[in-house]
């Protein structure tokens, strides 16, 4: 164990701690964060709208609030790639120590940049005579949404850093000292805002030239198998959940490493999920971005809520028993701080083994009863960090994933319980100070 340690800390720990710090894995993990409202709003309206419950349905129809529900998704979810990409994008710009006027003129710029790369024009079959009808001047909505999001994060990008060049470089408008500060970095901006501009433009009009016909269809084309295919694989989600739970072993943050891969392979399949359900039908996908923490970090990162309760209603040391109780409340809202840095779970090597496969194996748990059919798919609900466990199972996925999440509860505690008695019992012994 302490050679397997030492490999870890001297090899994977600094890779991991410049991952952290990576500003680009920054600027997307940021920008989710700020989008976590938009998404909830069109998530939560979503499920307003279609919970299949008959008389439920009967009473929103009959008084239009199925209507109404149904027009914060259109411009929530169904627009997602547009919010991502002016945040992704002022995110980034902050990363390079841009103030915030100017990182929200970048965020603008990206916004634009993306728009830029659809082409307008629109076409269907008319209601009643069935013939097909073309308008020239309407933009398409099939990328603003979940298939946009690839592109939206690397214009989101791509933006910030070509701002930076010419920032770097200088290759700015300069104005007198008397023009006010706020006029004078509008100015400023002008020349790298019409540098994106043409770049992205001529972008557009070379991808109208390739078989794709937009950059849109290019990344979407390219991108979406590999990347499904990849996040398709519960092998993919148990290697996120080890490098998270090393992670927090070495006092590191393992969600703000692995959350932006979480994003960007994970949110597509949520919005996909969320789509299927409103359309009454079970989601496409087995794993999404809610899988983190309504199956693998039931209690926070490791699993622990179990073990919270270990502590607080089976511990024999006052320590151990008097941390559980107040670990507990905070436990059962996915906030783990309390064990991790109190218990310590850091630098633990009797908890290091726990730590890895208890979140492993409630994954695994929920996957298998996916699979097989026993609970639906997770519904593409967004779960925000804070909102209490079998609560969040009911939200994402309905009663039977609310139960499973107790029947996951009970399973820690008994992954963790002999491993906890061998501290609880070196405490014991240090209380009485025989130890």
């Amino acid at each position: 164990m302490n050679n397997l340690t030492g490999l870890i800390e001297k090899y994977f720990v600094p890779m991991a701690g410049k991952l952290s710090k990576n500003k680009f894995l920054k600027a997307i993990s940021n920008g989710f964060s700020v989008l976590l409202p938009i998404t909830m709003i069109g998530a939560i309206f979503t499920l307003l709208a279609n919970l299949q419950i008959a008389p439920y349905q009967s009473f929103v129809k009959a008084v239009h609030l199925k209507e109404i529900f149904g027009f914060a998704p259109k411009v929530t979810t169904d627009m997602l790639a547009v919010y991502a990409v002016f945040l992704i994008g002022k995110a980034l710009a902050e990363q390079f120590d841009f103030d915030d006027n100017v990182s929200t003129i970048v965020g603008a710029l990206s916004l634009f940049s993306f728009l830029v790369l659809i082409p307008l024009g629109v076409s269907g079959k008319a209601e009643k005579s069935q013939e097909i009808v073309s308008i020239a001047g309407a933009m398409p909505t099939t990328y603003l949404g979940a298939a946009g999001l690839f592109t939206a994060m690397i214009v989101g990008l791509l933006v910030p850093f070509i701002y930076q060049i010419f920032i770097k470089y200088n290759i700015v408008l300069k104005m007198p000292e008397q023009v006010p500060p706020t006029i004078a970095k509008s100015f400023s901006a002008l020349i790298p805002a019409f540098s994106i501009a043409f770049i992205f433009g001529l972008i557009r009009f070379l991808f109208s030239l390739t078989p794709f016909g937009d950059a849109n269809s290019f990344v979407y084309t390219m991108m979406k198998a590999p990347l499904a295919n990849l996040g398709a694989s519960p092998a993919t989600f148990i290697l996120f959940i080890l490098v998270g739970s090393l992670m927090w072993f070495f006092g590191l943050h393992g969600g703000m490493i692995v959350m932006p891969f979480i994003n960007v392979l994970y949110t597509a399949a949520g919005l996909e999920n969320l789509e299927a359900y409103a359309n009454g039908v079970a989601g496409p996908n087995l794993i999404t971005n809610a899988s983190w923490l309504i199956f693998a970090s039931v209690g926070g990162a490791g699993g622990t809520l179990g073990l919270c309760i270990i502590m607080a209603f089976m511990a024999k040391s006052s320590r151990y028993k008097t941390l559980g109780k107040l670990a507990l409340p905070a436990g059962a809202c996915g906030i783990n701080e309390p064990i991790t840095f109190g218990l310590p779970m850091v630098l633990n090597t009797i908890m290091i083994i726990p730590l890895i496969i208890t979140p492993i194996t409630t994954f695994l748990i929920s996957y298998f009863m996916m699979r097989i059919g026993i609970i639906p798919p997770l519904n593409g609900t967004t779960i925000p960090l804070g909102t209490p466990v079998v609560f969040a199972g009911l939200i994402a996925g309905g009663w039977k994933t609310a139960v499973l999440q107790i029947v996951l509860i009970a399973v820690q505690m008994i992954i963790y319980l002999p491993f906890f008695k061998v501290l609880d019992k070196q405490a014991v012994l240090e209380e009485k100070g025989t130890a």
